[in-house]
């Protein structure tokens, strides 16, 4: 994984799974699936086989990406990243296309509207996932994030 010297054009982005937060450098228009593979890789230099017993994936694609569903509150629960195509019709009624693999709010962090120091979930997607028409995950019940509290037990 290359180093990256902080300047002002990257971007720190926390990334969380279990116990386990991950931050990196990336630059604001760098694809997802880079940020994927130097997620991965940071994680294999650092040591991790696994994550609260599930292995490491072997390929950067098997990560799956997710935001909260509120940025203040991230106990709310997690969404997945990726946004399915979805079919919008404006005020002159014509149709138009959104989202899918290769909508740009697909593409970068920058495209998806995250910002310095945004936090994201990521898991790893299993062998049987169900996965729609653009092979995307349709199941975003099983995010694995343990936020810490300051509260006393």
């Amino acid at each position: 994984m290359p180093t990256k010297d902080p300047n002002p054009q990257l971007w720190t982005l926390r990334f969380k799974q279990h116990k386990v937060t991950v931050l990196l450098f990336v630059e604001q228009t760098q694809s997802f699936s880079s940020i994927k593979a130097d997620l991965l890789d940071a994680l294999k230099e650092r040591g991790y086989t696994e994550i609260n017993q599930r292995s490491l994936p072997s390929d950067a694609q098997d990560i799956v990406l997710g935001l909260p569903i509120d940025k203040n509150d991230p106990s709310k629960g997690w969404v997945g990243l990726d946004i399915p195509a979805m079919e919008l019709e404006d005020e002159t009624g014509s149709k138009k296309t959104v989202g899918g693999k290769k909508s740009v709010l697909n593409a970068s962090p920058v495209g998806a509207g995250l910002r310095d120091g945004s936090l994201l979930a990521f898991k790893f997607r299993s062998v049987d996932a169900k996965k729609d028409s653009d092979d995307l995950d349709m199941e975003d019940s099983d995010w694995d994030v343990v936020m810490p509290s300051y509260e006393e037990e």
